[in-house]
């Protein structure tokens, strides 16, 4: 098929429609359709803390095999396959009333947003100039804030009035169409083709084509994604607990921080994203950092309820965007192909870090019957990545061979 000239924005609008599902649908119903499916499946909380485990595992997997898959069929391909494997999953849910194939389906629907999450930065560096790269990348690491949304209004329409299985009908099959509508656009943009970068590049920075040409500098890449897993996900993670049984905040308090929490994170691509494009991924990255800085030591300090939702801003205002400035920051200093590969060791040892900061987490909590160590952990760490986002080198651009 001839290549057909689409829009730039509109394919971007396709990659954060393909991650926003996977992540959004994927990832984030099962936590808040949980009440409703227990009362027909009868499973205990002891199943969704094994099912919630293994999802973190199965990501892990889910990003290596992204990463081998972009290198053997391409990144349109891997993305395609990724979201109809997932629309698939989601439309097979309510159909099963065997617990073990329900586990096995929401583990397959979750780690399916990091094989999609990977390739995105060789599509992004194909299709977005430079300048640019680290908007685009913000904005598609900030999109499971519009499918954790779209969740929230379909649970409150179908699983509150005992037809649960709908949710996972309608997102399935919107899932599935997504993917049918991304492979036809990829194809006529001739995604699926072995092209190059979009970008005309300089020539100076050639070298760094290889894993090792770009050493040390990227140890530092791949140690801000361990801390990009083990610093937000036990803020998240232990919020409603610390909220409620420590703070003695009403359900209703915590349940409208979650949402101030995602309704920020739909802006807070646009606007991280704007210093990227202007300052660089770097100085992006460095305000994250901040942000979560800012977030934890609010808590620490004085937990009242206003801090505690200017703590949840600054939060959000760090954690959609930082997953896609760190490989957008790679895509300017290394080829698509190893950026790729960078991406995916990153989103590995994110995973670790995730569990590493949740098994801590509750260490903390256990020793010293309190959550806030937990909050002065976050501060604490977010403050070594600053640190070390400092210590990267500027932004440069690359040629892609």
């Amino acid at each position: 098929m001839a290549r057909v000239r689409i829009q730039d924005n509109v394919l971007v609008a396709v990659m954060i429609a393909c991650v926003g599902t996977c992540y959004g649908f994927g990832l984030s119903l099962f936590p808040q359709i949980i009440p409703d499916m227990r009362k027909d499946l009868a499973f205990d909380y002891a199943f969704v803390g094994t099912v919630t485990g293994l999802v973190q595992f199965s990501t892990v997997a889910f990003a290596v095999l992204g990463t081998w898959l972009v290198h053997r069929i391409g990144a349109a391909r891997t993305v395609v396959a990724s979201v109809s494997l997932c629309g698939l999953c989601l439309s097979s849910i309510p159909i099963s009333d065997n617990l073990y194939v329900v586990a096995g389906l929401l583990m397959v629907a979750g780690a399916t947003g990091a094989s999609t999450f990977v390739p995105m930065i060789n599509l992004a560096s194909r299709v977005v100039r430079a300048e640019q790269r680290g908007f685009a990348m913000s904005l598609i690491s900030s999109a499971p804030a519009f499918g954790v949304l779209i969740n929230s209004a379909l649970v409150a329409a179908y699983a509150g009035s005992g037809h649960w299985q709908m949710v996972w009908f309608l997102t399935g099959a919107a899932t599935i169409a997504l993917a049918v509508v991304t492979h036809i656009l990829f194809g006529r943009a001739g995604l699926f083709d072995s092209g190059t970068s979009h970008e005309t590049l300089a020539p100076t920075a050639g070298g760094s084509a290889s894993l090792r040409s770009i050493m040390p500098w990227v140890t530092l890449i791949f140690a801000l994604g361990f801390i990009n897993g083990l610093m937000p996900y036990p803020y998240l993670t232990y919020l409603s607990p610390f909220l409620r049984e420590e703070l003695g905040y009403s359900v209703g308090f915590a349940s409208w921080l979650w949402a101030t929490i995602g309704a920020v994170g739909i802006s807070a691509g646009f606007a991280i994203g704007t210093i990227s494009s202007r300052l660089g991924s770097r100085y992006a990255m460095l305000t994250c950092y901040s942000s979560f800085l800012a977030a934890g030591a609010l808590v620490v300090l004085e937990p009242s309820m206003e801090l505690s939702i200017l703590s949840g801003v600054f939060f959000s205002l760090g954690f959609y965007p930082i997953y896609g400035l760190l490989p957008a920051y790679v895509s300017h200093r290394a080829t698509p192909r190893v950026a790729v590969t960078v991406l995916g060791i990153c989103t590995v040892f994110q995973g670790i870090g995730g569990t590493t900061g949740n098994f801590f987490g509750g260490v903390i909590k256990t020793s010293t019957e309190s959550f806030s160590g937990i909050y002065l952990a976050v501060a604490v760490t977010a403050a070594v990545a600053a640190a070390m986002t400092i210590s990267l080198p500027k932004d440069q651009r690359v040629q892609a061979v």
